[in-house]
């Protein structure tokens, strides 16, 4: 398997090249540069800890920064929360609906049909919809709005990893295609690297390991799974995964 690996990531770097023809960018970059924000990933990814990851929030708040970048790092900071929120449950069903209404609300500031406007527009409708799983019409515009970035800003990382997200788990007749992903997977990796953001990374070996999980490649879901979890330990669907690749073992 780890043969059938290899062969499908030169196969997907030759294909990725031959449509992009450039390197990859991240417009989220500066997220990264920021000590606050990173701390505030930790509480969120790390810890669970709705506590700290709200105190910080308030500190990343008082931060004095122009625009765009103010706009788009609250939204992320609130939609990051709000999943937080949702995936802990119990009472926090009002405190996560009101984050993510603040984060639409500021998402007006921003151009809708920018790249940002689209990223972040989709993980909000995303949350909305893990909250709320009836609401089919917030998880048909995420997906729209995840194509449109990836039809005209292909060479983003952000693009490509929530376009293979959306090609792992999508049933086949709505796009699906769990090989595809995969690819993309294997070439954000050979491509980004060590370049990524510690959650763009999580994110990558995450999906990784569930495409082969989802493939019964079953070593390299361990490894990738392990890695995933090992930078950001709080996670329950790493979790399921994790048990579900120990039990096919």
């Amino acid at each position: 398997m780890i043969r059938r690996i290899a062969i499908i990531l030169s196969i997907s770097i030759l294909s990725l090249h031959g449509i992009f023809g450039t390197e990859l960018t991240d417009g989220f970059s500066f997220l990264k540069k920021d000590p606050l924000f990173i701390e505030f990933m930790s509480a969120v990814k790390t810890d669970g800890c709705i506590e700290k990851a709200e105190q910080v929030r308030q500190l990343l708040y008082a931060q004095d920064e122009g625009e765009p970048e103010r706009t788009i790092k609250r939204i992320r900071i609130d939609t990051s929360l709000a999943r937080l929120y949702v995936e802990l449950g119990g009472k926090n069903k009002e405190r996560a609906e009101e984050l993510l209404k603040g984060a639409e609300q500021q998402l007006k500031d921003l151009d809708g049909n920018s790249f940002h406007a689209l990223i972040l527009g989709s993980e909000i409708d995303g949350v909305w919809y893990l909250h709320n799983p009836k609401s089919l019409g917030k998880g048909m515009a995420s997906s729209r709005k995840i194509n449109k970035a990836f039809k005209e800003f292909p060479q983003e990382v952000s693009s490509q990893l929530l376009k293979a997200n959306s090609m792992l788990y999508a049933p086949s007749f709505a796009g699906g295609d769990i090989t595809g992903a995969l690819n993309m997977f294997l070439a954000i990796m050979q491509e980004a690297g060590d370049q990524l953001a510690p959650w763009d990374r999580s994110s990558l070996y995450s999906g990784i390991g569930i495409a082969c999980f989802k493939l019964k490649d079953y070593q390299n879901a361990k490894g990738y799974l392990a890695a995933a979890k090992a930078i950001y330990p709080f996670d329950a669907v790493l979790d399921d995964y994790i048990a579900q690749v120990e039990k096919a073992l």
